[in-house]
C-alpha cells in the first residue's frame, strides 16, 4: 500500500487507520467534547473498497459484518 500526501504537510489530511468508537468515554465523561477532548473528526460515511492492478470494486455496506461500520465514531 502506498500513501501519497497530498496536503501541505503531513498529516494534513488526518489519514489515520485508527477509528474510536466514543461509547465508553461517554459514560466515563458524558461531557467529554464540552472539556475539549482531542476528538475532532467524525466518521461520516463508510466505504469498504476491494483493490487491484487496474481498479477498485466497492462493496454494498448491507453487505458488512456490524464492527465496519463505523458512523457516528472519530477518527
Amino acid at each position: 500500500v502506498c500513501v501519497l500526501e497530498k496536503g501541505s504537510e503531513p498529516g494534513a489530511h488526518v489519514l489515520s487507520g485508527a477509528v474510536m468508537d466514543p461509547r465508553a468515554l461517554t459514560e466515563l465523561f458524558p461531557d467529554w467534547a464540552e472539556r475539549g477532548a482531542p476528538l475532532k473528526q467524525k466518521v461520516t460515511r463508510d466505504e469498504f473498497l476491494f483493490l487491484s492492478e487496474t481498479g477498485s470494486r466497492s462493496t454494498p455496506n448491507a453487505l458488512l459484518p456490524e464492527c465496519f461500520h463505523n458512523e457516528g465514531n472519530y477518527i
